[in-house]
């Protein structure tokens, strides 16, 4: 189940792990399990570092305090913005909250079939977590298992990332 909302430029996600907290935030800390479901990642991973991700943003670690929250600078294109994740205990799974401000409105919904709004991209990173967390996932990189991926998994790829932006563009209303 996935949460969407914009408000005052910020775009929330909010995502139900069936995981215990501790996991997720290995998941989405720990390098080696990182780029298993996102991308690989290199830098000084503790706040006030640096890091990169391969091909995409790079940034500061602002603030991490294990196992709750982390807040980063997203560094891409000339631009500065901020993501925050929370993560909170819901009995034996875990709630994922992502922030990203500050978002112009017109980035978050696709701009063609072939580029993905920062919408799609986040929930398609974010639905790859969850197939991780479930030991759902080829073995290797994602980049190396989506690069060999078969044209009908492609195309699933697509139809679920316009599908997000769809729903992206009811949020934006």
């Amino acid at each position: 189940m996935t949460d969407r909302a914009y408000e005052d430029g910020k775009l929330v996600i909010r995502r139900h792990y069936k995981s215990e907290r501790e996991d997720v935030w290995d998941a989405i800390t720990s390098p080696e399990r990182l780029v298993r479901w996102f991308l690989p990642i290199s830098g000084d991973l503790r706040p006030g570092g640096r890091y990169q991700l391969e091909g995409n943003a790079g940034g500061e670690v602002v603030r991490c305090e294990r196992p709750s929250e982390i807040g980063l600078t997203w560094e891409m294109g000339g631009g500065v913005t901020e993501v925050v994740v929370r993560l909170e205990p819901n009995g034996d799974s875990t709630v994922l909250t992502l922030s990203h401000s500050p978002v112009p409105g017109e980035l978050i919904p696709n701009a063609s079939p072939t580029m993905w709004g920062l919408g799609a991209g986040w929930e398609m990173g974010l639905h790859a977590l969850e197939d991780h967390l479930a030991g759902n996932l080829p073995e290797g990189a994602a980049k190396d298992w989506i690069a060999t991926a078969s044209p009908e998994d492609l195309m699933a790829a697509g139809v679920r990332a316009q599908q997000i932006s769809d729903a992206w563009t009811e949020v934006l209303g």
